[in-house]
């Protein structure tokens, strides 16, 4: 090993304080590669982690990112120092290993230097050390100019190569920089190859489906995770220390996670399949079926993950699949009940299967636990060292369906000293159904201080519409917030007794209190004029007020036929994602009635932006008949197998209910239509 001043020779000359990473100037550089280059592990841990997190933050590259390159080169190419496998995933990472599409600026520039290294990737494909070997294929799908010779290069080293992990590697690793006629018969070759370790076999079974093959079977599929999980997998010794960092806590996760187990490498495998499997939907349903119900506790651990994802993902019939999930509530090992309740939690109608499992499962739960004791329990309300109490994932998921049975539990919730911030958006769910807590909601909303919770309360007061008018003198006493307004004007005719407050909110200078206020003052006393009044002064505003009072002159219909012009000189502004242009269509259809306009604008819309589809699908049911040049949009969507709202960027946890809201409104439409 070269010693570590002469390995970063040099690093002292470079300016780093004149270049910025995450956090300010990127003066610690030097002492962190000097970290990444020391003996003890836990230096090296802090190193890394530091390096992620300032750097390389979340995936960014600075000036510093390119130029710490070839100092993380150097003590790569120092064969026998420890830690050079974790820099090397470090590398590709900078270099946008996962990036599909590369990207100019400094992403370019830090591409360019690490595909520039290519003859030391293939040199420390050959290196002693197996971690290093097992990471290289990852950082040579930076290297795109080498296309033919990545394959080739993996392809030789797997014929020799001894460690069964680095082979996974390799196989995984090919599949992603060869094109698929080169690499689809030496997978099939691999997947059929009995003398073949069956770690390489599943990979390359996962890897097939990843592209594509129609061939592979879930019956293979299952039948090599089966001898996965009966003949084991390599179990990783825990490192015997601790860091105070992210990687180091991730590292021991991933330790105890692997106490006990048989194959602990096989929950990657089991997601590789099903995920490479894409949108063989009922391929993936059977074979996550079959190992939810699997008498190995294993086998049940490492498929609820999937079947979340897959759920979360696509559409399907997933009533038997999600029944499954609820089964393994009554699991004895803690750590599958908690996976079940997360992946149940968001599912909304879908996890009516599992409602039996669910309310069976809260029934013999403690009512209140700490959030470091989820594993092993399901509370009806959760205590978190910072912040506010929530209500806990089983009782969410079953009052995500409906049932009637979570409503005595909510109620003790909302008689609980510390009220979860999230009891009343649940309550709300139930409409008039819980109006029989509306006296627990009142006083509970009499004694709050101001925070998100008075909201979340004012919001389950409007869920139940004129059923909760006694709360009237309430919400009066409350700042008027969109939350509060807005349930006035669910109340309706009912909340008659808060126009004069209401009027006083008009002037409101916040544009989404106005615009609420508005609304209310139509839908509380039927004043056209008093609305209008507020509408005219929100289309002077941005996009947001434009958008707000759009919406509101729909909601008003024909008594706002006069604003239709301005409503059409909407639809032609600027809308970078369509939500703007999709209310003030909406609204002209509503005031105006009108069909040549709307149409042409709503379907470029639909097109542009997949989130907007469920209110455009909700405005082709309004015009019925008129809507059928629609037909057409309307047909492919509920054909499609993936959810509109996935695979985009960021996520929701409303994603499955939003989607599955979408497809009623899209065969609403087209009844409505004709057909």
């Amino acid at each position: 090993m070269t010693a570590t001043g002469d390995l970063l020779a040099g690093v002292d000359e470079v300016r780093w304080g004149r270049m910025r990473h995450a956090y300010g100037p990127a003066v610690e550089v030097p002492d962190l590669l000097r970290g990444l280059a020391a003996a003890d592990p836990a230096a090296r841990e802090t190193a890394l982690d530091a390096m992620y997190g300032s750097i390389h933050h979340q995936g960014d590259v600075y000036a510093c990112t390119v130029a710490v390159i070839p100092f993380l080169l150097r003590i790569v190419a120092d064969v026998g120092r420890p830690g050079r496998g974790e820099i090397v995933e470090l590398l590709a990472s900078i270099g946008g290993a996962d990036d599909p599409e590369p990207r100019p600026g400094l992403y370019g520039q830090a591409r360019q230097a690490v595909s520039e290294a290519y003859p030391l990737w293939t040199a420390l494909v050959h290196d002693p050390d197996p971690r290093v070997r097992a990471v290289v294929p990852a950082v040579l799908s930076v290297c795109a100019e080498q296309a033919t010779d990545r394959f080739g290069l993996l392809r030789d080293r797997f014929a020799v190569e001894e460690d069964p992990q680095v082979r996974t590697a390799i196989v995984d690793g090919a599949a992603k920089v060869a094109e698929t006629p080169a690499i689809g018969g030496w997978l099939a070759d691999l997947l059929a190859d009995d003398d073949e370790d069956v770690q390489v076999r599943v990979t390359a079974l996962a890897a097939l489906t990843r592209l594509g093959v129609p061939t592979v079977r879930a019956r293979t599929a299952l039948d090599l995770l089966k001898a996965v999980y009966t003949r084991g997998t390599p179990v990783v010794e825990p490192a015997g220390f601790t860091t105070d960092t992210l990687i180091g806590s991730v590292r021991r996760r991933r330790e105890n996670a692997a106490v006990g187990r048989q194959a602990p490498q096989a929950e990657q495998l089991v997601r590789a399949v099903s995920d490479g499997l894409g949108d063989r939907v009922e391929d993936r349903v059977t074979l996550l079926s079959t190992l939810l119900a699997s008498p190995h506790w294993e086998c049940r651990f490492d498929a609820m993950f999937p079947a979340g994802n897959l759920i979360d993902g696509w559409r399907g019939s997933f009533a038997p699949l999600v029944a499954l999930v609820g089964d393994r509530l009554r699991d004895d090992h803690p750590g599958l009940r908690s996976r079940a309740t997360q992946v149940l939690e968001d599912l909304g109608e879908l996890a009516r299967p599992a409602a039996d499992s669910l309310f069976g499962a809260l029934s013999l739960s403690p009512r209140e636990a700490h959030h470091s004791a989820m594993d092993s329990d399901l509370p009806w309300v959760v205590e978190w060292a910072h912040g506010m109490p929530t209500v806990g994932s089983a009782l969410k998921a079953l009052a995500g369906t409906g049932d009637p049975r979570a409503l005595p539990m909510l109620q003790w919730a909302l008689e609980r000293r510390r009220l979860p911030r999230d009891v009343g958006q649940l309550v709300g769910g139930y409409g008039a159904r819980a109006s029989h807590l509306l006296p627990i909601i009142r006083r509970r909303l009499r004694r709050l201080r101001d925070d998100e919770r008075r909201d979340n309360l004012a919001y389950a007061v409007g869920a139940m519409g004129p059923a909760a008018a006694e709360a009237v003198p309430d919400l009066m006493k409350l700042p008027a917030s969109s939350a509060v307004v807005r349930a006035l004007a669910a109340i309706g005719p009912a909340a008659a007794p808060a126009m004069g407050w209401l009027r006083e909110q008009a002037a409101a200078s916040d544009g989404s209190v106005a615009a609420t206020t508005a609304e209310a003052l139509y839908a509380v006393g039927g004043d056209v004029a008093a609305a209008l009044a507020v509408y005219d002064r929100l289309l002077g505003g941005d996009q947001y007020d434009q958008r707000a009072a759009a919406d509101g002159l729909g909601r008003l219909g024909t008594h706002a036929a006069s604003h239709a012009g301005q409503l059409r000189k909407l639809l032609r502004r600027k809308d970078a994602y369509g939500w703007l242009r999709l209310a003030a269509a909406r609204a002209l259809w509503h005031v105006a009635g009108e069909t040549s306009t709307v149409t042409p604008v709503l379907e470029l819309v639909w097109d542009a932006n997949p989130h907007t589809r469920t209110g455009i699908a909700q405005v082709w049911s309004d015009m019925g008949p008129a809507a059928d040049d629609a037909r057409p949009l309307l047909i492919a969507e509920l054909a499609r197998v993936r959810r509109h709202n996935a695979g985009g960027p960021g996520s929701s946890s409303a994603q499955v209910v939003d989607d599955e809201h979408l497809l009623r409104a899209c065969r609403a439409a087209l009844t409505a239509i004709g057909g």
